[in-house]
């Protein structure tokens, strides 16, 4: 497997044993690593952040699992909203009910922003509040 040659070229999981013909040998544990490895590529980290997470001297596995069962629970919350959201605006475009702005876009999560981050630090905080801001209050003014 391809994935599993990069994740011992990169550092990621490297196999027990080598076979002198050049095979990796995986232990139960080394499959354990890789399922926590996939979890986190599910959730969308970067391979080098999962690195250093399962890499760290303080890195828990089962606390690790259960951080993920929550941002896939949270995830799929987020899902069941927007599926929700879409087939209320199937039941719109056919007239079958009256949807608000708001309702529209109940299944997005403008909470979070990737892009904030980095905003900030390029034109500062008040300019990104002053954006937020403005935003929020475009959003309340179409609503009514």
């Amino acid at each position: 497997m391809r994935t599993l040659q990069y994740y011992d070229k990169i550092g990621l999981l490297k196999p027990s044993e080598k076979t002198e013909s050049g095979y990796r040998l995986y232990t139960t544990e080394d499959w354990e690593t890789l399922q926590q490895i996939l979890y986190f590529k599910k959730l969308d980290f970067p391979l080098k952040t999962i690195k250093e997470i399962i890499h760290s001297p303080s890195y828990d596995r089962e606390a690790a699992l259960n951080i993920e069962r929550e941002m896939l629970l949270n995830r799929k919350e987020q899902l069941d909203r927007m599926i929700e959201t879409i087939d209320k605006t199937l039941r719109h475009m056919k007239g079958e009910i009256a949807m608000s702005n708001k309702e529209k876009f109940a299944g997005f999560d403008f909470s979070k922003n990737d892009y904030e981050e980095e905003a900030r630090r390029r034109w500062g905080d008040e300019a990104v509040d002053r954006s937020n801001e403005t935003i929020e209050r475009l959003f309340r003014c179409r609503e009514k």
